[in-house]
Parts: structure tokens; C-alpha cells; sequence
């Protein structure tokens, strides 16, 4: 008989030794008998496991799909229960709020069925940079829900065992006047946001004064502000920025004043302090510019030509590109080249006026030989074509073909009150004057009178 290599038993017992295989094999003979009796165990009745399972059922949280026992909306709590959990969020820059519910541990399809129910509410996708809104939590910290107040109405979307459900309610509120006031340093815009405005409010107050003040030419250092604006106190605790009711603005050592008025109309506007609407004819000036660097004069050294001749309009320097808007409503009777103007824009207006925007870089396509023009409407954008040494917008007016000094022009109010509703407002200038100017305090005021 052949014998065989003894090299392979050798090797087998060196890496698995007889001693240890037999107590393998009596481990596993002793497992298998522990699995035939556990599986010829009579099943327990379901009965005897009630009581674990009650107990089970009242110490876990709710899950996702499950709404939070604790959490009623829109309901009064019991004195036993506890309110949910919750959490306040603002939207960050370049952020959506199916992004942030990711973040918080909803699935995508989850996150998308709660916006769905609050779209027929309010459009997320309206939801901006710094909009708040409130997530409820359950007791490990899951989305249970979420709330947004938004125009006095919260709505909130809560999750059940048949999914997500959303709900609206008008939450109860009240009007309060505040006043800001302070001092111009550098810019309105500065100085008011370290008075305490917000770049809202300020964006608001250049609006509605752009008609009688140039903010970048009529501002002094030393020159006052204050405003008064209605703030929403919810009964929720949010707060909420209303409407701009007054306001006052010393330029150049010359007050201008602005009053929110409603009156009998569905639709309130705002007035000067002698009633007549702010909305004139015209806009104060046709752009935002660094400076004035030409203005309307006799007798001017011109920079090309260097011959004393007039300068019959005024040139607002800024950058190649700033957009240039339209003065005011009107008719465009000239869009194109024209010699020392170069590329330029003519428009007619009401009441024999016609204003010119020279030296464009580009004209927009749409602006073309009868369009109908609104005001703050572009007609083009500053550039140096035609005779120009520099970037600037050539701006001339003229009046039934006569140049004149646009601005010496006084601008005729569109629309003012009279009567009843004259009288009216002049008694609630005169509340709110005293409120601007720190001669009483400030208190809960009807906005609409």
C-alpha cells in the first residue's frame, strides 16, 4: 500500500488542534438541542403580553408618521400636558426650506409632502434669506411640524397617522406706533440701520422721498431723520414690521415731511404736509450717480472743444452701465444716434415737456419710436459715446422747446386732498408731527386716520 504525505495532517492539526475540535463538536451538539426545545414551546397567548406592550407603546416617541400625543394645534393644553418642542430657524443665504427639513432628518419625500400641503397657504418658494419660521419637535427631536406666520396668518402643518395635515388661522394682533430717529454722519443708509432701521424700511423711505429730495447731492452731515412705522405685536409673540406712517428728513437744512393717509378710500397713499400726494410729474433725478460733474450753466469751458459755449443741461457722472430710467410717463419720439449725443433717448411728456438721456453705452431694444414710456421705466445705460471725455449721462429737459434748468424745476403734485378729508388729515399730521418731533410719546394709533 501507498503511504501518504504526512505533511497536510501535520498542518491540520497545527491550525486546528484535536482538543479544540472536540469541544466545538459538543458546543455544537448542545445548541442544537437548546433550538428543539425552544421551538416545541407552546406559543404565549397573546393576553399574557398586553401589559408589556401598553407599557411599550406609552414610553416611545412618536415616529414620523405618527403625530406627537402631547401636541394639539390650534387647542388649548390641559394643565397635566406640556407643550411640544420647538425650534426657531431663519433661512440662510442661497437656502430653501426643503433643505433646511433635510437638515432636521426628513426624508426627501416627506419634506415634500409637507410643503405640499403648505403651498395652498403660502408659497415657499416666495421664502427668502431671514424668513422665520418654527419646526415642533417630538421628544427625540423629529419634525412633528411646522409653523409660519406670515400678513397676520399662521398656518401650520402637523403630522398624523394619515399624513401631513396643514391649517390656517388668523392669529390675533395689535398696532403699535414706533419712532426711530437720527443723524446723518456718512449715508441715510448707514446711519439709519445704526439708528435702527432695517434696509427694508430704509429702501421704502428713499421711495417715497425720491420726488422732492437727491440723495446723493441734497444730504448734509448734521441733517435729522425720523420715523414712525407700525409694529405688529401677535399674540404668538412674533413681531411684524407695518406700514411707514410718518417721516421727516432735514436735507440741506430744508424739512420734508411724509404722512400715510387712508381716509374713505379702499386704498391708503401718502401726502406731504400740506395734503397734496407725493407722486409729481417727475422723478428728482433719472439714475443713482456719484456726483454732478457738469451742471447746467450759461457759460462753460467745454472739455473737448475747449470754447466757452452753454451748457444747457446737466451731466451726472457714474459708472459705464448704470442703468438709466425715464423721469417720467411719456412717449419716446427718438431712439438712436445723433452726432455729439451719441447714442441717446428722446422722450415727450405731458404739458410740452421733453426730457433727452445722452451718451448711452447701449439703448435696450425695446426702446424704440412710440413706446409708451412709464416713469422709473430704463431707456438705456450710461456709457461715453458722442462728444464725452468721461462715462456720464448728458440729461437735458426743455419746456415747449426751450432748455431749462431741470433742477430749478418746482414739481407739481399729481393728485391732493380737500375738503372733509383735508381737514381729516391735517388733525393727523399734527399727532404724528408731535410724535416725530419727541413731543409725545409714542402709543397704539388707528394707522388708517
Amino acid at each position: 500500500m501507498k503511504r501518504t504525505n504526512s505533511r497536510f495532517p501535520n498542518l491540520l492539526d497545527r491550525l486546528y488542534p484535536p482538543e479544540q475540535r472536540r469541544r466545538s463538536a459538543a458546543m455544537a451538539v448542545l445548541l442544537g438541542a437548546l433550538a428543539t426545545v425552544y421551538f416545541l414551546l407552546p406559543t404565549p397567548a397573546p393576553e399574557s403580553l398586553k401589559d408589556e406592550e401598553d407599557i411599550a407603546l406609552v414610553s416611545s416617541s412618536p415616529t414620523a408618521n405618527q403625530p406627537d400625543p402631547l401636541y394639539r394645534p390650534f387647542e388649548e393644553k390641559s394643565a397635566t400636558e406640556s407643550p411640544p418642542k420647538t425650534v426657531d430657524l431663519a433661512l440662510r443665504r442661497g437656502d430653501t426650506l426643503q433643505g433646511t427639513l433635510l437638515r432636521h432628518g426628513l426624508t426627501p419625500a416627506s419634506a415634500n409632502d409637507l410643503i405640499k400641503q403648505l403651498q395652498p397657504f403660502y408659497d415657499p418658494r416666495k421664502m427668502r434669506a431671514g424668513d422665520t419660521f418654527r419646526l415642533l419637535l417630538d421628544h427625540e427631536h423629529g419634525i412633528q411640524g411646522l409653523e409660519h406666520s406670515a400678513d397676520g396668518v399662521i398656518v401650520r402643518v402637523t403630522s398624523t397617522e394619515n399624513g401631513w395635515i396643514a391649517e390656517r388661522r388668523e392669529v390675533p394682533f395689535k398696532r403699535e406706533s414706533k419712532v426711530i430717529r437720527g443723524n446723518i454722519r456718512g449715508s441715510l443708509f448707514e446711519d439709519g440701520v445704526d439708528a435702527g432701521l432695517s434696509p427694508p424700511q430704509i429702501h421704502k423711505l428713499v421711495n417715497l422721498f425720491e420726488y422732492d429730495i437727491d440723495f446723493f447731492s441734497d444730504l448734509r452731515r448734521g441733517d435729522d431723520f425720523s420715523v414712525i412705522f407700525e409694529e405688529k405685536q401677535y399674540a404668538n409673540g412674533q413681531r411684524e414690521e407695518g406700514k411707514l406712517l410718518a417721516a421727516e428728513i432735514q436735507a440741506g437744512g430744508s424739512p420734508y415731511q411724509i404722512f400715510y393717509y387712508q381716509g374713505k378710500k379702499e386704498k391708503g397713499s401718502y401726502y406731504d404736509n400740506r395734503g397734496e400726494a407725493l407722486m409729481k410729474a417727475f422723478l428728482r433725478a433719472p439714475l443713482n450717480y456719484r456726483r454732478i460733474s457738469s451742471p447746467f450753466r450759461i457759460n462753460r469751458r467745454h472739455p473737448i472743444f475747449r470754447t466757452v459755449r452753454p451748457h444747457q443741461a446737466i451731466d451726472y457722472a457714474a459708472p459705464t452701465g448704470t442703468p438709466v430710467v425715464a423721469v417720467g410717463h411719456g412717449q419716446v419720439t427718438f431712439s438712436g444716434t445723433r452726432g455729439g449725443y451719441g447714442r441717446m433717448v428722446e422722450i415727450r411728456h405731458d404739458d410740452g415737456y421733453v426730457s433727452r438721456y445722452a451718451h448711452f453705452s447701449r439703448i435696450p431694444k425695446e426702446i424704440r419710436v412710440g413706446k409708451s414710456i412709464s416713469r422709473g421705466e430704463v431707456v438705456g445705460y450710461v456709457g461715453q459715446t458722442g462728444h464725452a471725455t468721461g462715462p456720464h449721462l448728458h440729461f437735458e429737459m426743455l419746456k415747449k422747446g426751450r432748455k431749462i434748468n431741470f433742477l430749478d424745476l418746482k414739481l407739481a403734485s399729481v393728485d391732493r386732498l380737500t375738503g372733509s378729508e383735508l381737514q381729516e388729515f391735517l388733525a393727523m399730521r399734527e399727532r404724528r408731527l408731535a410724535l416725530l418731533q419727541g413731543s409725545v410719546a409714542t402709543s397704539p394709533e388707528n394707522p388708517h386716520s
